[in-house]
């Protein structure tokens, strides 16, 4: 007989973390907590489905990534990509920190996915780890009061837009602190040329409108194989070139849904899908009800 030892991987999404019922503030999109000890709860392998910072202001934590151990300290964020996953997470027993997350259908639509952008996140998957001086530090920790008076007076028009601004802004100001060490050339060209070539597929994207194409469609655009397009958007961002086609897609059937006059079939056709079934199946496994459903609800929240 032989010994298996079964790894348990835990998913960190907005839904597990809801279901814990301990954070500060959540929304489907945002997230603050006070404390890392919120998000993981029991030992094992972490698989992280948002962007996560963790600011570290006492203490220590220690883990493992992608064969690599990473040492956390006051005055240190930890910035976790979509995709990474955490093993042997060690923290000291006076280890405090502040989390922010952001999903990362959000960050799409709130940070421009440029050259800049996608050199970073390739840095920032090699070097999550960021220390902040004390100037920093400050400006941080006031926006985290800032974040967490609003948090305790939620009371007035536009909080949810209040928050996601201030979390914006948040992700902004620490992006400035890290371009300065990005390297465009680093593992010999080959990241910048899949960056170049991701962007270019974004574009194609954009200037489709959302409609449903396959992934052969931008991969001959982009006189690729499909295979490969695959790949470097996975190597670039940790999802793959369907994942992305679908997210715009989703995206495109949200705005029609809520502020045009079009009818489902009329936006069925618009957007490439054979059939008015097929439409509602897509709809439903990612907005989580059918186009009609969606619609109704949309009407009511107005």
């Amino acid at each position: 007989m032989t010994n298996e030892t079964t790894t348990t991987e835990l998913k960190i999404d907005m839904g597990l973390i809801a279901n814990y019922g301990n954070a500060d503030y959540i929304d489907g999109d945002v997230v603050v907590l006070d404390g890392i000890d919120k998000v993981l709860q029991t030992d094992g392998t972490y698989r992280f489905e948002i962007i996560m910072m963790a600011y570290c202001t006492k203490g220590r934590m220690q883990y493992e990534s992608n064969g690599e151990t990473y040492t956390s300290k006051a005055g240190d964020v930890v910035i976790c990509l979509p995709s990474t996953t955490w093993e042997n997470v060690l923290v000291s027993p006076d280890y405090e920190s502040k989390i922010v997350g952001i999903s990362y259908k959000t960050a799409q639509t709130s940070v421009q996915m440029n050259s800049d952008f996608l050199a970073l996140m390739g840095y920032i998957s090699k070097n999550p780890v960021v220390h902040l001086n004390e100037e920093q530090q400050d400006i941080f920790m006031k926006y985290y009061a800032i974040i967490a008076h609003k948090i305790k007076n939620p009371n007035g028009f536009y909080h949810r837009e209040i928050m996601h601004c201030l979390l914006q802004s948040t992700i902004y100001e620490l992006f400035a602190i890290i371009m300065p060490y990005v390297e465009y050339t680093f593992d010999g060209g080959n990241l910048k040329q899949a960056n170049l070539l991701f962007q270019r597929f974004i574009e194609l994207l954009a200037a489709n409108n959302g409609k449903m194409q396959p992934v052969k469609k931008y991969a001959q655009e982009l006189c690729i194989t499909p295979k490969y397009l695959s790949s470097i958007t996975k190597q670039v961002t940790g999802r793959t070139a369907l994942e992305w086609i679908h997210s715009y897609t989703v995206k495109a059937i949200e705005k029609y849904l809520r502020r045009s006059n079009l009818s489902i079939k009329e936006i069925s056709e618009l957007l490439g899908f054979p059939n008015l079934s097929f439409f509602g199946k897509f709809t439903k496994s990612h907005l989580g009800m059918s186009p009609t459903q969606y619609r109704k609800d949309q009407s009511m929240r107005k």
